[in-house]
């Protein structure tokens, strides 16, 4: 019942703070129309964006629901020297059900996301910039009506920092980067601890996702095109690997994600063409066992069951029809699969060995955008939303649907 009474409270002040970020955002579009900044006005340049999103989702499996999103970025720069240059920002967002995921992931999960940033940059005569980055993020995250805000499995707080160095050579521009990130999850548990030693408690049981991550990037581009490589390690402080006969190992969980990226801005005469692609590859050392029931004697192993191989295409075509009005289209495609874990069928039996998972979901449609004034744009679309895969146990998490989406999506910015 107090679950139920602060969650009831929960979605009330989320329904009232949704109708004052409507009318402030509104309000601010009028004032920021009448009374715009001043040409002159170069020492300290503010920043915002704010983006107020409602839809209606319909499922092929389970009842309709709505959708929502609300984000709001406030910020500014100062221009101190020449040289020196500091931006700040400040992000909260919350996200509502929706059918648009990524692979695995509920229908019903919502999230909401404060962070914050600051970041100065040199410029080196004849050599390039230096930017410095320091941030810290807080994310709740309700994979279901049974967790509250603030309790939520998969909730952390992250703080970290980057330096990169910008620099351009025969018209192309380089920046390569490093980012140090620390990672804490403070309800994280693991169910196969809990059933192996029942008098753990919840300090113990708590903080096991937590990890370290360090990540390299390069990032070159020349207009229009765009292209980024990047690789991440995350190295777990307490999470060990588990072993073949459900003991846990003396060695730490540790992954590696490696993204490549690409995408290119091309106009003519009244269209727009951004196309973009990505490909990832995660490796993981942990594995995985399977409980066919509770206390199952024989469980199921499967090694390196996190392991993926991933690619996503997709882009949007815009048709310039007035000044302030467009039509447009998109499409975005991901296929996944797992080279080591085999898919399983409706009863949750898997496959014979060799076969691997692999999962297809992405979505296509359209929408009207209207640029109601030099600040404000307003966006209505539709997407069709599907997911098919050779995994057909989806009792707990989709993995095989199609949907509908239509919603209205309202964004203030400069």
């Amino acid at each position: 019942m107090e679950k139920q009474r602060l969650s009831g409270l929960a979605v009330k002040r989320f329904s009232v703070l949704r109708s004052i970020f409507y009318l402030l955002t509104c309000l601010s579009a009028q004032l920021l129309n009448r009374y715009p900044l001043s040409a002159q006005e170069k020492i300290f340049m503010p920043y915002y964006r704010f983006n107020f999103g409602e839809g209606v989702a319909l499922p092929s499996k389970g009842d309709f629901f709505a959708s929502h999103t609300v984000g709001s970025q406030v910020g500014g720069l100062l221009n101190a020297t020449d040289w020196l240059h500091f931006f700040g920002l400040y992000d909260l967002t919350y996200q509502g059900p929706g059918l648009i995921r990524s692979e695995g992931e509920l229908f019903t999960q919502r999230s909401m996301r404060h962070s914050f940033l600051i970041e100065p940059s040199f410029t080196i005569a004849n050599a390039g910039k230096l930017r410095l980055k320091v941030f810290t993020i807080k994310e709740f995250r309700r994979s279901g009506t049974n967790e509250t805000w603030g309790k939520g499995l998969y909730d952390y707080a992250a703080q970290g920092g980057s330096v990169g160095f910008e620099r351009e050579f025969f018209g192309f521009r380089f920046f390569p980067a490093i980012r140090i990130m620390q990672m804490k999850f403070p309800n994280y548990t693991d169910l196969l601890r809990e059933f192996q030693e029942s008098g753990l408690s919840a300090e113990l049981a708590g903080g096991l996702m937590d990890q370290n991550v360090m990540s390299y990037s390069l990032n070159i581009s020349r207009k229009p095109f765009n292209v980024g490589v990047s690789l991440s390690s995350q190295k777990y402080k307490k999470e060990k690997v588990v072993g073949q006969g459900g003991v846990y190992t003396s060695d730490a969980q540790k992954d590696s994600v490696t993204e490549i990226t690409a995408d290119f801005d091309v106009s003519l005469w009244r269209f727009s063409l951004v196309p973009e692609g990505a490909y990832r590859m995660k490796r993981s050392n942990q594995n995985y066992l399977r409980f066919a029931y509770f206390g199952d004697p024989n469980p199921t192993f499967v090694p390196k069951n996190y392991d993926y191989n991933e690619m996503s295409v997709g882009g949007k075509l815009y048709l310039k029809m007035t000044e302030k009005k467009a039509i447009f289209g998109s499409i975005d495609l991901n296929n996944r699969v797992y080279p080591n874990r085999p898919p399983r069928n409706a009863s949750g039996v898997y496959a014979a060995a060799g076969e691997m998972q692999n999962t297809t979901w992405g979505a296509w449609g359209g929408g009207i955008q209207w640029k109601v004034s030099d600040y404000s744009t307003w966006n209505l679309a539709y997407h069709m939303v599907y997911s098919k895969s050779n995994m057909k146990y989806d009792r707990f998490i989709p993995y095989n649907y199609t949907g509908n989406v239509v919603g209205l999506y309202l964004s203030v910015s400069p």
